[in-house]
């Protein structure tokens, strides 16, 4: 199934990384204020787990701009970020080795605020246009176009995730956040520990990424890559982060 608003770009070389810490910048630091700006001088919001982590960028079909990023942090002998903030439950403990976890997953200030709106599920079988056409007025269009954001950005991590043999995906998030990634995705969000305070309240979720796989079955088999990489497009991209 191809976006026809939105394109996922792998960060695989040192400029789209700086994109994306950038980008993270803008909304962890500049925008929400999650982040303290004085910590990251050089106006790139990163940390100790970024250099085991494959790199994620949205960008806007129609205007060029950087929207979303996010990163799955890759298994390894050490923790991931979400076991140094929350218990996860024994039952729910796989073997790290072929655990990865979704994080830092953000967007620019216009798509983000209508994140925390009421989201309908993704269809994108109709057209922005059509959807207009047929009644749905567009600030649910625009909403909907948010949605997609995270669909795409969810299938191609879920497609990473299999081409490296990982197994299972933490992820550390509000219930809302869960639900929605349900709605536009087959994926089941199984609550793994207790709520934590992180930036308000949060759970941590499991994922089996086999699961999610079989779901997107239909749609992968149309051959259509779910991302592409930034190096082998680069002199085509644009090399700012998009605004309001």
């Amino acid at each position: 199934m191809v976006s026809e608003n939105f394109e996922v770009i792998l960060a695989d070389d040192q400029w789209s990384r700086h994109i994306h810490h950038q980008l993270r910048y803008q909304v962890f630091c500049l925008e929400t204020g999650y982040e303290d700006p004085a910590q990251f001088p050089d106006g790139e919001e990163k940390d100790e787990w970024d250099d085991n982590a494959v790199h994620f960028l949205v960008q806007e079909r129609g205007t060029g701009q950087w929207v979303a990023a996010m990163r799955l942090v890759l298994p390894s002998a050490q923790l991931l970020p979400i076991e140094k903030r929350v218990p996860i439950e024994t039952s729910l403990r796989r073997d790290r080795r072929h655990c990865a976890e979704v994080s830092r997953l953000c967007m620019v200030g216009h798509y983000r605020r209508r994140l925390q709106g009421r989201i309908m599920p993704c269809d994108s079988s109709l057209s922005d246009s059509n959807r207009i056409a047929g009644g749905i007025q567009p600030e649910a269009v625009k909403q909907r176009r948010t949605a997609e954001i995270l669909q795409v950005l969810l299938r191609a991590a879920v497609t990473v995730s299999c081409e490296r043999a990982i197994a299972y995906c933490y992820m550390l998030t509000t219930r809302a956040l869960a639900k929605i990634a349900g709605y536009v995705l087959p994926m089941e969000m199984q609550v793994a520990g207790p709520a934590c305070s992180h930036r308000g309240e949060r759970y941590p979720f499991l994922v089996n990424v086999g699961q999610v796989m079989m779901g997107l079955m239909e749609d992968l088999s149309q051959g259509v890559p779910t991302y592409r990489l930034h190096s082998e497009i680069a002199e085509a991209m644009p090399r700012v982060v998009g605004g309001e």
